[in-house]
């Protein structure tokens, strides 16, 4: 269970983890996890105005007993008789939103990599899923195939367990060019952002381009993790899995094959109904969601 606190900071502590704060003539403590420390530390002080929901449960720390910050939907600076606002979660939603809709067309994303025994063998992707949509979420293109390992000469069999699939469907694959040259005609072509569940895939298309020896295609600006838009927006702080996040949405998708075109139409799927409630700026409790499904750390 959670409470909502509204006032002005008394103090923060030098390594600001802990806030007080006055509440009906009584300093209450709170502590900041890691994320809020390195997201607002410079807009913590004494005379700030903040507002944020925290956990009912108290624990102790530093011998106080302080109350977990969940969450903050305000923080407003007050210096020199001004008031200025440094964080406003309303300002924050908006801005996902205008970052979506500066691209016309969406590129869903997904990418399955080796699953090697040694440390210090580099993972290769051996499949590709995509779907390119306009904004009406028309499919324009699709894109499934297996590539084969550059630098891998043998697969390990933990790789093929994981993905329930064959040898040969990996070794029939394609070359690792064939898949660059088609990428690279599509993203100059149509310029889409790039729609990803979490950062695994972008740092793996990192390391392919080491490995290849060619140039970046994909550029950081034009990623949109669906991961950290869902937690920036229904402002929480846990790491959900994708088909976690589906049953919230009630997204019928079976058991996980981890298959990347799969993957790749599931983050769509998820994708198309956050945008439905977020752009109609339609209720739908997601924290709520959580707790019904009994995910909530």
């Amino acid at each position: 269970m959670s409470r909502e606190v509204k006032g002005q900071i008394h103090k923060v502590s030098k390594d600001n983890k802990l806030v007080s704060i006055q509440i009906k003539n009584k300093l209450e403590f709170f502590y900041l996890p890691p994320r809020f420390v390195k997201q607002f530390r410079k807009h913590l002080y004494s005379g700030v105005f903040v507002v944020f929901s925290c956990d009912e449960k108290k624990f102790k720390m530093k011998r106080r007993l302080v109350s977990r910050v969940i969450a903050f939907e305000k923080i407003i600076g007050n210096r020199y008789h001004r008031k200025f606002s440094y964080f406003d979660q309303k300002i924050s939603r908006l801005n996902i939103l205008n970052r979506i809709n500066q691209y016309e067309y969406r590129l869903f994303l997904d990418l399955e990599m080796t699953l090697q025994w040694s440390k210090n063998q580099e993972e290769e992707i051996i499949q590709i899923g995509a779907i390119l949509v306009d904004k009406e979420d028309q499919i324009i293109w699709t894109y499934n195939q297996f590539v084969k390992p550059t630098i891998i000469n043998k697969v390990s069999n933990r790789t093929i367990e994981f993905l329930n699939i064959e040898k040969k469907q990996i070794y029939n694959g394609i070359d690792y060019q064939d898949f660059y040259e088609a990428f690279k005609v599509i993203l100059l072509h149509y310029r889409p952002c790039v729609v990803i569940w979490g950062n695994n895939d972008k740092y793996a298309l990192e390391k392919s381009y080491n490995i290849n020896k060619v140039s970046p295609i994909f550029f950081d600006d034009d990623f949109i993790n669906m991961q950290q838009v869902l937690k920036k927006y229904y402002n929480f702080n846990y790491e959900l899995g994708l088909f976690t996040t589906a049953k919230i949405y009630q997204i019928e998708c079976g058991s996980q094959l981890h298959d990347a075109y799969e993957d790749a139409q599931i983050t769509r799927l998820i994708f198309n109904h956050f945008y439905h409630y977020a752009i109609n700026q339609l209720n739908f409790d997601f924290k709520g969601e959580i707790e019904k499904y009994h995910l909530n750390h």
